[in-house]
């Protein structure tokens, strides 16, 4: 894959089984008119139906008499449009921000739905006071930014409701009109609400919000709040903060969350789990083990519930396991049921970013080691069984040209075995190798196709990447080993990891070593270009530089440093990569995003001066209008631009005319 090559890729994303049909969501990035493109679209065997034409449409859900979807036209703001079908959805909401999320209530015919609301003159709503002549913003909230957003406090996520009666002879509905139904705004926490959702008979109305009103002090436990009557009233939960929930019945709810053990702000390795709460009794109990087990944050099902008692019933979800994402199913009756007892109805390779259930039958979507993205289908009554593909992928994108499958390493390190991966460039080497290195830290490198080492491995280098200590996708105890520490567990296993890759195959060239990584990888990178000095070349990206400073900085900067690297500033400072720098040998590009809230931009610019300071080769590469995403979803010219980048940068300091396949047209020449 060639930096120019971005626009041909796509993500398959938000599958629904409508009879006969699966619908998803089909999204490209598109560098003509530096955006993204998604739009709904219907596929039944060979055939596929585009449902909307909307330059941006997504978020679909589909019940028996109401459909409806989010959508957006191009460099807008989201609208919700609903209707008796997908394809005669029309729009019913004109929130000066848009929507974020939906739910419907089928049988109700009414929606609810999560929009900011901004306060008077600010955001655009007044034309005559610009952005720079709004008033001053009154802050007493220990949390008042979000990476990707900016300023919350003065502009809140709030829940609506809305009628979906058919509009008759009014305007609304109609296309080019200007009128929507009218909604109303309910009552809600004083904190952000996300995740709307109604319960089965349509009687509960809900969202997830904070336990309690920001006082100033960080705090991360979150509810579930029922908005009913002219205030909102919370679910007593144990310490806890919940991502989603999901009602069995009236008196009965289905949570995704992390357990807060030791206080509320425990969150270091927190293994996120499946919980029931019953109303009734006020007892939460938890399905899922809380050492070996990691549910992901996409919304699960419950299939069996209604036609027995609710101890037939199943848990039908995904959990993220080393390397992968996989569907599984769990009995809503079992109690911190360990990973080895799940029943799993995918692969240990297929990384699945959504799923549908309808009877017997199951879509994802996702990713594999072959493929961008997939649209798979199974059948519940092969789970607990070796094969589960019915027929193999529904659909697949094609990967780019001169794609490559990475070799999976299994390397014995300090704390226990460690997942890498080795990917090598077509043709012969001997091949440059770059280390690279994941954020989080409690996230991980999966077996999923992925464009960053495509992009390297075109351009004639050798990957090697790995999880080590303190990613996700294993045990809490394997999260929580950089705690306190966290440099030296991870770039021991990082390190152990490359020199078993150089050890095992002739054709990587050890005298060309490259380091980069992003957010935590940035962290590591630096931290390993202060003790290791064999590498020719760094690329230190959005970067957990200086923990002191990113203490009041961050949108997450209290909390997230004072956890994993404590209070004190001794501490600190053994783990600080800005307190290192003088030891760098190493030349460094530093990239990072301008509106970067998580890492903010001033992490990039100290350790930058840093590395001037000790003589080191460094440029600072700044990405205007980005955020910490630009990565994953930044604007796709400056995606590209961004490869582009690297692979200058690596031309410069790997060095020679390096190809990988010098007969496959298709591959490009480091530039």
């Amino acid at each position: 894959m060639n930096p120019e090559d971005l626009d041909s890729l796509a993500e398959y994303s938000s599958p629904l089984l409508r009879g006969s049909e699966a619908v998803i969501t089909i999204t490209r990035p598109d560098l003509e008119s530096n955006s993204y493109l998604s739009q709904l679209f219907a596929l039944s065997g060979e055939s596929s139906r585009r449902l909307t034409h909307n330059w941006r449409d997504f978020a679909p859900e589909v019940c028996s008499n109401w459909s409806g979807y989010l959508s957006a036209a191009k460099k807008e703001a989201g609208q919700l449009y609903v209707g008796s079908s997908l394809e005669t959805a029309h729009r019913i909401t004109d929130n000066h921000l848009g929507v974020s999320e939906f739910a419907l209530d089928d049988q109700g015919a009414r929606a609810l739905y999560v929009a900011r609301v901004a306060e008077p003159g600010r955001y655009g709503q007044d034309d005559d006071i610009p952005a720079g002549e709004e008033a001053p913003r009154r802050i007493t909230s220990a949390a008042y930014l979000s990476n990707g957003l900016g300023y919350t406090n003065d502009r809140p996520a709030r829940a609506f409701l809305v009628d979906l009666v058919e509009p008759g002879l009014g305007k609304s509905g109609i296309a080019g009109g200007a009128e929507v139904p009218l909604s109303t705004l309910l009552q809600t926490p004083e904190t952000d609400v996300h995740d709307p959702q109604f319960s089965l008979s349509g009687t509960r109305v809900s969202v997830v919000s904070s336990s309690a009103p920001d006082d100033g002090e960080p705090d991360l436990r979150s509810t579930v709040w029922l908005l009913s009557g002219d205030s909102p009233e919370a679910l007593t939960l144990p310490r806890m903060s919940v991502n989603l929930h999901r009602w069995i019945d009236d008196e009965t709810v289905l949570l995704v969350g992390n357990e807060l053990t030791r206080d509320e702000l425990d969150f270091v390795g927190q293994m996120p789990g499946l919980f029931v709460h019953d109303l009734t009794s006020g007892s939460t109990r938890r399905l899922t083990d809380p050492e070996t087990v990691s549910v992901a944050s996409i919304r699960p099902q419950i299939v069996g519930h209604g036609h027995g008692t609710a101890e037939d019933a199943s848990v039908i979800a995904v959990v993220d396991t080393d390397g992968a994402s996989r569907i599984m199913s769990i009995d809503l009756a079992a109690e911190n049921r360990t990973l080895g007892e799940l029943d799993f109805l995918t692969d240990d390779t297929a990384v699945v970013n959504g799923f549908d259930v309808d009877g017997d039958s199951l879509v994802w979507t996702g990713e594999t080691p072959t493929n961008p993205a997939v649209l798979n289908r199974v059948r519940l009554a092969d789970v607990g069984k070796t094969a589960t593909d019915d027929g193999g992928a529904v659909r697949a994108h094609p990967a780019p040209a001169n794609s490559v499958v990475p070799q999976l390493l299994r390397v014995d390190g300090e704390g226990g075995s460690i997942t890498g991966w080795l990917a090598k460039p077509s043709g012969q080497g001997p091949f440059p190798v770059i280390l690279n290195i994941h954020g989080g830290p409690f996230a991980q490198y999966t077996h999923g196709w992925f464009d960053e080492t495509q992009v390297l491995t075109s351009a004639g280098y050798a990957v090697v990447y790995a999880n080590p200590r303190g990613s996700g996708g294993r045990t809490r105890a394997w999260g929580t080993a950089v705690q306190g520490n966290m440099a030296a567990p991870a770039m021991a296993d990082v390190l152990a990891v490359l020199d078993h890759a150089l050890a095992s195959d002739a054709e990587l060239d050890s005298s060309r070593l490259g380091v980069q990584g992003g957010s935590y990888g940035g962290y590591l990178t630096a931290m390993i270009t202060a003790a290791d000095h064999r590498f020719e070349a760094a690329i230190v990206e959005r970067g957990y530089l200086d923990p002191d400073s990113f203490v009041g900085t961050s949108d997450i900067g209290r909390f997230f440093t004072e956890e994993y690297t404590s209070r004190d500033q001794q501490a600190i400072a053994r783990q600080s990569p800005l307190a290192h720098a003088s030891q760098v040998r190493t030349p460094s590009l530093v990239m990072h995003s301008e509106l970067d809230f998580r890492c903010p931009l001033e992490q990039a610019q100290q350790y930058y001066a840093a590395l001037q300071r000790a003589g080191v080769d460094t440029e600072l590469l700044i990405f205007p209008g980005e955020n910490h995403e630009l990565s994953r979803s930044g604007q796709p010219r400056h995606r590209r631009q961004r490869f582009e980048a690297m692979l200058d940068w690596w031309d410069q300091h790997l060095g020679g005319d390096v190809d990988g396949n010098v007969d496959d047209q298709t591959t490009s020449a480091i530039r």
